[in-house]
C-alpha cells in the first residue's frame, strides 16, 4: 500500500520517526505539503502531488501536522482531506477531527455540549462586551487564547485587577478582527496531564510540570515531561469520551485535576510526542501509530 504523509518537515521528530515505521511494516510512504496539491475537478475530481493522482494512489493519508494558514488556505486544506476521504482515501484524523480540534471554540462547546468538563469561557467579537463579560469568569485570572494555535503560542495569563492591561490586549485583539477569547484560569499548581489517545485505548500519559515561575506547561514552553504508569480512571475515561467525541483516532488530550475534578483544557487532533517519547524508552510510539493505521486501512 502507498500512504501520504502531509508534514511541512518530514525531518522532525514524530514525522521521520512514523514514516520509517510505516516503512518498516512494508508500506511505501510518500511525503507532501498541502501546497503541493493541485485540485482538478470536472467529470471526477483529481488531486496531483508531483503529477501523481493521489485520490487513485493511496491507500490513506496522514496529516502532520495542518500547519499554519490563512483562511483561504485552512479552509482549502480541509476541503481537499474531505475530497480525498469521500474518494475512498483514509485520512487520519478525518477531516471532521482536524476541523474541529483546530477551532477552539467549537472543540470547547462540542465538548461541553456532550458532558465532558471544560473551563469556563467567553467569546465575542467586542472588545467592549468581552470586559463587562468578565465576572461569567469564576477566577481571579484571565486567560487569553487565540482562536486557532497549539503548544501553547500566543497565550497570556492576565488577572482580573489589571483591567488597563486586559482592555488593551483585548482590545488590539478586536481592532485587528480576532475574536477575543477568554477562559478562566484553572489553577492545577503548575501541572497538568497529556493523555496521548490511540483508537479507544490510552496509549501512554504523562505529567507535564511548568517551569519554575511560569504557567504554561506546554512541553514547547519548557514544560518537564513526568511518566504516569498508571493512570487515574477518572482521567482516563474523561480523555476517552474527549477523543471519540471529536472523533479522534489519534489524539493529545490535555487535563488538569481540579478538586479532584478532571477538566479537559484542548484535544489535539496531531499531537507531538517527542516529550512522551522521552519518558517511555521502552514504547515506540510512531510504531504503534503506524500499526494502529495499518490495520485500520486494512479492515
Amino acid at each position: 500500500m502507498k500512504i501520504g504523509v502531509i508534514t511541512r518537515n518530514p525531518q522532525s521528530f514524530a514525522t521521520s520517526r512514523l514514516i520509517k515505521s510505516l516503512e518498516k511494516l512494508g508500506q511505501e510512504v510518500i511525503s507532501f505539503r498541502f501546497n503541493d496539491i493541485v485540485a482538478y475537478v470536472g467529470n471526477e475530481v483529481k488531486l496531483f502531488v508531483r503529477g501523481i493522482n493521489i485520490v487513485r494512489e493511496l491507500a490513506a493519508v496522514v496529516v502532520r501536522p495542518i500547519g499554519r494558514a490563512s483562511l483561504d488556505q485552512a479552509l482549502l486544506r480541509i476541503d481537499l482531506l474531505y475530497a480525498l476521504q469521500e474518494n475512498g482515501v483514509r485520512v487520519f484524523n478525518r477531516p471532521e477531527a482536524i476541523e474541529k480540534c483546530s477551532d477552539k471554540f467549537r472543540s470547547l462547546y462540542t465538548l461541553s455540549m456532550n458532558g465532558v468538563p471544560v473551563p469556563t469561557t467567553i467569546v465575542t467579537e467586542r472588545s467592549s462586551l468581552a470586559m463587562r463579560s468578565l465576572d461569567m469568569l469564576n477566577s481571579d485570572a484571565v486567560v487569553i487564547k487565540p482562536m486557532f494555535g497549539s503548544r501553547g503560542h500566543g497565550s497570556a495569563m492576565v488577572r482580573k485587577r489589571e483591567r488597563d492591561i486586559l482592555w488593551e490586549l483585548v482590545r488590539s485583539l478586536t481592532y485587528h478582527r480576532h475574536v477575543a477569547y477568554l477562559q478562566e484560569f484553572i489553577r492545577h499548581g503548575g501541572v497538568d496531564i497529556r493523555v496521548f489517545v490511540l483508537g479507544n485505548q490510552v496509549l501512554a500519559a504523562m505529567y507535564r510540570r511548568a517551569p519554575p515561575g511560569a504557567w504554561k506547561t506546554n512541553i514547547a514552553q519548557g514544560g518537564a515531561p513526568i511518566r504516569i504508569d498508571k493512570l487515574d480512571p477518572e482521567v482516563e475515561k474523561v480523555a476517552l469520551k474527549a477523543a471519540s467525541t471529536l472523533h479522534c483516532d489519534i489524539a493529545g488530550v490535555d487535563i488538569a485535576v481540579v478538586n479532584g475534578r478532571p477538566v479537559v483544557f484542548e484535544v489535539n487532533s496531531q499531537p507531538d510526542w517527542r516529550g512522551l517519547q522521552s519518558v517511555y524508552p521502552d514504547k515506540d510510539i510512531a510504531l504503534e501509530i503506524a500499526k494502529y493505521i495499518v490495520n485500520a486501512i486494512r479492515r
